[in-house]
């Protein structure tokens, strides 16, 4: 039996997060999936040449693996079945609002308060042993970070 709490917080964030992936591989593309010309002119002759050139890019990623790779993004993100996806994924698995109240039903919230109650019982926060790499952030009180060397300015 799947685990509901986790489960649920699976499919809830693939049904809010779908479109920031979308969003990312847009941008990643650089507008490359929709500035291509139609998979007809991917071996005209006449185009061909051009295409190859415009795609180029290192010397190991052939401008066919660019082309299958745009052409694969435009079917996931801004196809009619891309748009679909974006859909089922939303509303799939139940709306998101019910994936959060079988989240929050099923979530052993009491067992988590009583282990963050047991962690502040043994002292974890009055503890003052604090590292930190940041300038400024190396106790409560905090400290003044180095001061910068003088410059000689000359016009």
């Amino acid at each position: 039996m799947p685990e509901t709490v986790f489960s649920n917080i699976g499919k809830l964030l693939l049904a809010t997060q779908i479109y920031d992936m979308h969003r990312l591989a847009h941008v990643v593309s650089g507008g490359l999936i929709v500035a291509l010309p139609g998979p007809d002119e991917d071996h005209n002759p006449e185009t061909a040449a051009s295409l190859a050139a415009v795609l180029a890019g290192r010397a190991d990623t052939p401008a066919e693996k660019r082309l299958d790779v745009a052409r694969f993004m435009e079917d996931l993100t801004a196809s009619k079945q891309g748009g679909w996806y974006s859909v089922i994924s939303l509303h799939g698995g139940g709306s998101p609002e019910a994936m959060k109240r079988e989240i929050w039903r099923n979530y052993p919230t009491e067992e988590r308060s009583a282990l963050v109650e047991r962690l502040l019982d043994r002292g974890i926060l009055a503890e003052r042993r604090r590292t930190s790499s940041q300038p400024g952030r190396c106790c409560d009180a905090g400290c003044a970070p180095p001061a910068l060397p003088a410059r000689n300015v000359t016009d």
